[in-house]
């Protein structure tokens, strides 16, 4: 019944219409044929480096030192010669990037800074209502609809509604209810299960670490009954364990969320698993400067097509990833991702060059079970610090033999030591850290 009279409500909120208006037009475009989206997209491209060049101080100069003008960009191929946006193109240009002209409310608003410091921009109405549309429809994939019940293990303050009387009225009406990752304690998990097992929560959004931490602590305490439709995964990579473990304990499934503060929702894992990235984010797999073909791990760079106040173009985000070869069984035309392997510094170089992303120690340490949580420092390309904590006292014979299978893929001038500690911090943003590598890989 709450579910129904939200949804009644949901168009007179502000951006509501806007947002229904979007979901119509998603709800065609995701079966467009790779042909039509391409059209689709170009047609958009085309009018954004309009604009930029029109409104953006930052990108009318840039495209003049180039030589660019907005009528060469005839095809996807002339979209591909236009230069990349860094993070430390917006840090120093910020105020260039913001289009004078744009009569919209703009906001200020900054990365959650879990790689380093965080990075500064600005956003307009057109991000929450396109970003809203593209959830929704993700999660109806799975039968979820607006309204339904969430159940949130988050950290970010600016996320959820739980600061003043009003934001915790906003959760009720909404049905948001919240787990703060940043401080979660045996006695809050306990609180917060026996709430979920009586509220019957249609699905979780939650960080994979904390909401794994949480499953974990349900099956030693023996707590069932806790079934939601769908995990929404996001804000770090899901190790293959946590997902395994997730999925046993809530019996559903665990879709991949890829998103960014700087666009919000990129892609949404479908049923069939195709992790499709969204019509409205023009997203490339790049190396040494250049589109790599699907099957190829690379850099990615994000255009947003919506965003006019600050427009994103081909915007290095600072993931790697690989495209799909092949389309989704699903029958949708968007394009597939295959792997997100995680941030730029997300991977270790071996001595003689190499790098290896971080999917290699999941699969590798889950053949000791006495391994909970790792986390893996590389100062230099020779050395490996590899920081454990565990479920059972460490012994010197298996850690050996966590040594040897390390080395035998690193090699033996790789110097690895190990470091069992009781617990490893969350970043600022609430994330897990797997990998920090202080050794810069040249993709070319």
């Amino acid at each position: 019944m709450q579910a129904a009279v939200y949804r009644a409500l949901r168009p007179f909120w502000r951006g509501g219409e806007e947002t229904r208006r979007h979901r119509k037009e998603l709800a065609a475009t995701q079966w467009f044929s790779k042909q039509e989206l391409e059209e689709w997209q170009l047609e958009r491209l085309r009018a954004l480096v309009r604009y930029a060049y029109a409104h953006v101080p930052f990108y009318r100069r840039l495209y003049r030192s180039l030589d660019i003008h907005p009528g060469d960009i005839r095809s996807i191929p002339d979209f591909r010669r236009l230069p990349f946006l860094t993070r430390e193109d917006v840090n120093t240009h910020l105020d260039e990037l913001v289009s004078p002209e744009f009569k919209g409310l703009v906001r200020l608003d900054s990365t959650g800074g879990s790689t380093g410091e965080p990075m500064r921009f600005y956003i307009d109405d057109s991000y929450h209502w396109w970003d809203a549309a593209l959830e929704f429809r993700g999660r109806e994939w799975y039968g979820v609809r607006e309204g339904d019940k969430i159940a949130w293990v988050w950290g970010a303050e600016r996320d959820m509604d739980v600061l003043g009387w009003k934001d915790r009225l906003k959760a009720r009406i909404q049905q948001n209810r919240y787990l703060n990752a940043f401080g979660m304690t045996r006695a809050k998990m306990e609180a917060f299960a026996g709430m979920l097992v009586r509220w019957k929560p249609d699905m979780f959004r939650a960080y994979p670490a904390a909401l794994s931490l949480l499953a974990a602590f349900l099956k030693e305490q023996g707590i069932g009954g806790i079934r939601p439709r769908l995990i929404e995964a996001t804000a770090e990579k899901a190790a293959a364990p946590q997902r395994e473990l997730m999925e046993e304990v809530f019996q559903c499934r665990v879709a991949d969320w890829y998103s960014a503060r700087e666009f919000g929702t990129i892609g949404f894992q479908c049923p069939s698993g195709g992790l499709h990235v969204c019509e409205t984010r023009y997203l490339e797999v790049v190396a040494g400067g250049c589109v790599v073909p699907p099957g190829r791990m690379g850099e990615v760079a994000v255009t947003s097509l919506h965003q006019l106040a600050m427009p994103f173009i081909r915007y290095k985000i600072g993931d790697m990833a690989v495209f799909e070869e092949e389309a989704c069984a699903c029958g949708r035309g968007m394009p597939v991702l295959r792997e997100i392997a995680g941030r730029t510094d997300a991977f270790v170089v071996t001595p003689d060059g190499q790098f290896v992303h971080g999917g290699f120690f999941p699969h590798t340490f889950r053949h000791w079970p006495e391994i909970f949580r790792y986390q893996i420092y590389q100062p230099g390309r020779g050395r490996l610090e590899v920081r454990l904590v565990c479920r059972s006292d460490a012994g010197s014979s298996w850690l050996e033999e966590v040594r040897a299978a390390l080395r035998a893929r690193f090699g033996p001038r790789m110097k690895i030591t190990f470091d069992i500690v009781d617990e490893i911090e969350l970043t600022p943003a609430g994330k897990h850290r797997y990998i920090i590598s202080d050794v810069k890989p040249d993709f070319s």
